[in-house]
């Protein structure tokens, strides 16, 4: 009967043992879960949107190459200071550029990384259209808006390269951002 007994007693610690160890895997999956997040909730930022350190973090994580002017005015400073991605692989990314002069917004660049498919709503949210007229970019039919992004004026033109979403914002030069946006390719496809 002893070995019964003894039988029992270790089937039972076995359990207890399972029980604990799922315990602490669970605990810690939670625990990596907030701290991941963490960023996201200090910057203010929706939890579908990612602050990325560098444009080739960003094309890492999206697993495409992003659309860069190769026209870049002298008054914007590079690197952009910031870039966030939504929507992982497939998504995508908004590129932030300073003036020099002063380090405010002055050129915003948002794309989407799968042709045929929008901007990721994350990065237009906050976006309020107040005049449109059509243009072209190039020899690509275009969309040039007026907007409010929080509330400031901005001057925006939209339109598709190689199928993907591009959206230019300015504060400054009209003429700039027309060059920026003829200007603007992947790595590789002039």
């Amino acid at each position: 009967m002893s070995a019964t007994v003894a039988a029992k007693g270790m089937g039972l610690e076995l359990v207890r043992l399972l029980a604990a160890l799922a315990w602490v895997t669970a605990t810690a999956a939670v625990g990596l879960a907030v701290l991941g997040a963490a960023p996201g909730w200090i910057l203010g930022e929706r939890r579908d949107v990612r602050l990325v350190a560098s444009v080739d973090e960003a094309e890492r994580v999206l697993g495409a190459r992003l659309a860069i002017p190769t026209f870049f005015p002298s008054s914007l400073a590079w690197p952009p200071t910031s870039v966030r991605v939504a929507g992982g692989r497939g998504g995508g990314a908004e590129l932030v550029f300073v003036r020099r002069s002063d380090g405010r917004p002055a050129v915003v660049l948002q794309q989407s990384t799968t042709p045929g498919e929008p901007i990721p709503a994350p990065l237009a949210a906050g976006r309020t259209e107040l005049t449109t007229s059509r243009t072209t970019v190039g020899p690509r039919p275009a969309v040039r808006s007026r907007v409010l992004v929080e509330g400031e004026p901005w001057e925006e033109l939209a339109w598709e390269r190689d199928g993907r979403r591009l959206v230019l914002r300015t504060r400054g030069d009209l003429e700039e951002l027309f060059r920026m946006a003829h200007s603007a390719h992947r790595e590789g496809k002039p």
